[in-house]
Order: structure tokens, then C-alpha cells, then sequence
């Protein structure tokens, strides 16, 4: 049988589903959440929050203060989108060219308004402090390090974030003790050549030809420069340069990430990455300029929270828990479990021929959103449980 939180989190279903797909039509690029974390605020206000706005930019931070003294339990939502333009084919896309919630960070902020509904309607039930802390600039990995040198951590025991997973069917919850992301390195490649006309290419060094040798040499690092079975990830995902068939341009720019597991191979990839392209260019005449644009840690949990989002999960009697690996994509979460016992985990909210998170078709299995919500609720109640 229900207890009254499930019959809660199913009255509250429909209105959680309007937010995550009003949130989808006005979709908003990181360090750019104004509209998103204004509905945030007012949503945090009307039920009686005190609400901080306006960290790390864009953030929202809103305390709940239970009953009894304890400690505090902080719960993450990310809000920002990413620069798809959406084909998704739903009756609720995109309004904003250029930009979609790719990613089902609309869903996040849908779920953690609804776990704050939940316990601000049982805050008798709270020992100590529940923040909730809307992000911004997650797609950036940036976002969760700004906000912490704002004070998002003061006084935090310890931390739980939620990920909508793609390739997982709704029902499963997806988190493992120890390292679950990887640590990310999002860097840039400039190769610059001497700019010239396109019939004429002996005047010219042309940085389009270069870089594509580029891009083919970095495969090298993984394919014959890591131990097999090592967990690294190296992918240029963005080339930029010329604007005519005619012109051999000066510059070319490749953007791209490293994702890792240790210390020691994320150190060996970017000394590689600068060192072949580096000698890549100098061969065809060129130079490169390299540079890390942002990083952030490998999101590890910690046992306890694991341990404590596990049995939340299983309380729903609506979820099965599973231990899925390391997976070799990234969180910066992680700033917060590099500082704090925390725990992210990822609930299932499409299947095998669901799209990929991060493509222009990207949807999500809505029901994923309640469940979240309500692992959120249950831990919270169960972590700050009066003695």
C-alpha cells in the first residue's frame, strides 16, 4: 500500500510535469538562467523557503529549517541547457532558437521543486536543515565550483544530486559506492596556419588540412598510448574555421574533452594532446596553441549516502537499484563530493532505443521526474530523522 508520501508525490505528478515542460519551451544556456531561476525563487518562496538568489550568478539556494536541531542535508538540481537546436517532434519544443534542454536538466529542477513541496509539508518530521541548491552552468563545469565559493557548502554534511539517465528504462536507479563519472578536462586547440588563396595552397599553410591530421594523431593517446581496459576518453567534438571555399584560412579551432579515472592518465593525456598536436603542426609548417578550458574531479560517492539513496529508492517501491560501473561521462557534481560525503545517482527515464542525452531529439519518460522527487524526499526524511 501507498503511504502518504507516494499519494503525495502522485497528486503532485501532473503539476511536475507542467513545470519540467514549461521549462523545456524556454530553454536558457549556462550563467544565462535568468527566467528559470525566477520561477525557481518564486516556486521556493511560496512555500515559505528563504530563498538566496543570485549566486554563482544565476544560482537559487533555499533553506528549509526543520522542527529539531541536526544537520544539514543539501539536495542539487542543475538548470542550464545546451546550445541543440531541437527536433524532437513533441507538442512542447523549444521556443528558444538554437537551445534545448538536451540534457533533462528541466527535469531536475521540476523534481527538486517537488521534493521541497514535499518536506516543507513535513517539516515536523525534520531534524536540522534541508538545502536545496539550483545550479547553473552544469554543461559548463563551472556552475558547482562557483557556487560553493559562495557558501554553498557551509554547514553541509553531506550532498545528493540526480541525473535522469537515457539509456536505462524508468523504474532502475543507477549508483555505485567510489568513482561513477569520470573527471572531465574540456580543452581547445588552436592551429594556425598562413592564410592564402585557395587555388594557389604552395603560398599558404592551410590549418583546415593540418587540423584534420591533428584530429586523427590525438586518437593515438587512447588507441596506443593507455593500458588496455584503462578507462580514457578523448573526443573532439567542435572545429571551427573558414567561411569560403576559395580562402586557405589563417586559423582553425578544435574544442573537445578528456574524461578520466585517474590522476596519472588524466595528466599523461594532456601532456600528449598539447605534445602531438604541437608536433603534428610543426610538420605541416604550422603551430597550435593549447589551452584547458574548464575541468572538473571524477564524481566518487561516498558509502553512506549511497547506502542512504539506495534504500530510498527501494522505499518507493516503484524502483530497482543497481550498481552500472564507473561511466565515462562527466558530473560536476563532483565538486561536491570531492568536499563532502554526497552521493549522485541516476534514475532510468528512457530504454535502449531512447535518444542519446545531448542530441537534438533527446525526451524523457516523465514518470522519471516524481520518482526523483520522491527518492529526494525519502532520503531527506530518513537522514534528518529526529532521534
Amino acid at each position: 500500500m501507498a503511504d502518504d508520501l507516494s499519494r503525495d508525490v502522485q497528486l503532485l505528478d501532473r503539476d511536475l510535469v507542467a513545470v519540467r515542460r514549461d521549462l523545456h519551451r524556454h530553454p536558457e544556456l549556462g550563467y544565462a538562467e535568468v527566467r528559470t531561476s525566477q520561477l525557481v525563487a518564486e516556486r521556493l518562496r511560496e512555500l515559505g523557503l528563504s530563498v538566496r538568489t543570485g549566486v554563482a550568478g544565476t544560482g537559487v539556494i533555499a533553506d528549509l529549517e526543520g522542527e529539531r536541531a541536526g544537520g544539514t542535508l543539501l539536495l542539487r538540481a542543475d538548470m542550464d541547457a545546451l546550445p541543440v537546436e531541437e527536433q524532437s517532434g513533441h507538442d512542447f519544443p523549444s521556443e528558444t532558437r538554437g537551445v534545448m534542454h538536451a540534457c533533462g536538466h528541466d527535469a531536475h529542477v521540476s523534481a527538486l521543486l517537488g521534493a521541497a513541496t514535499l518536506l516543507a509539508a513535513r517539516r515536523d518530521r525534520i531534524a536540522g536543515r534541508v538545502r536545496f541548491l539550483f545550479q547553473p552552468a552544469e554543461e559548463l563545469a563551472g556552475g558547482a565550483l562557483q557556487m560553493i565559493e559562495a557558501g554553498a557548502l557551509d554547514g553541509v554534511d553531506q550532498a545528493l544530486g540526480a541525473h535522469v539517465i537515457s539509456p536505462l528504462p524508468f523504474g532502475v536507479v543507477a549508483t555505485r559506492p567510489g568513482p561513477f563519472f569520470a573527471g572531465i578536462d574540456t580543452f581547445e586547440i588552436a592551429v594556425v596556419g598562413k592564410a592564402g588563396h585557395g587555388g594557389l595552397p604552395h603560398l599558404s599553410v592551410d590549418p583546415i588540412y593540418t587540423a584534420a591530421q591533428v584530429v586523427t594523431a590525438l586518437q593515438s593517446i587512447v588507441a596506443r598510448e593507455t593500458k588496455p581496459g584503462e578507462p580514457l576518453v578523448v573526443s573532439i567534438s567542435a572545429i571551427s574555421g573558414g567561411n569560403a571555399a576559395n580562402v586557405v584560412v589563417e586559423r582553425v579551432a578544435l574544442q573537445g574533452t578528456v574524461r578520466w579515472f585517474s590522476q596519472a592518465s588524466r595528466e599523461h593525456a594532456l601532456d600528449r594532446l598539447q605534445g602531438i598536436a604541437s608536433g603534428v603542426c610543426s610538420a605541416l609548417r604550422a603551430s597550435c596553441e593549447f589551452r584547458v578550458l574548464s575541468s572538473s574531479p571524477v564524481t566518487a560517492n561516498a558509502a553512506a549516502p549511497v547506502e542512504l539513496v539506495a534504500a530510498a529508492a527501494r522505499a518507493t517501491q516503484r524502483a530497482e537499484v543497481m550498481d552500472p560501473g564507473p561511466l565515462t561521462v562527466s558530473e560536476d557534481f563532483s565538486e561536491f563530493t570531492s568536499r563532502v560525503p554526497g552521493c549522485l545517482f541516476t534514475v532510468g527515464a528512457g530504454g535502449p532505443t531512447a535518444a542519446p542525452h545531448h542530441h537534438h531529439a533527446f525526451d524523457l519518460d516523465e514518470r522519471a521526474i516524481g520518482l526523483i522527487a520522491e527518492i529526494f524526499a525519502r532520503a531527506a526524511l530518513s537522514a534528518l530523522r529526529p532521534e
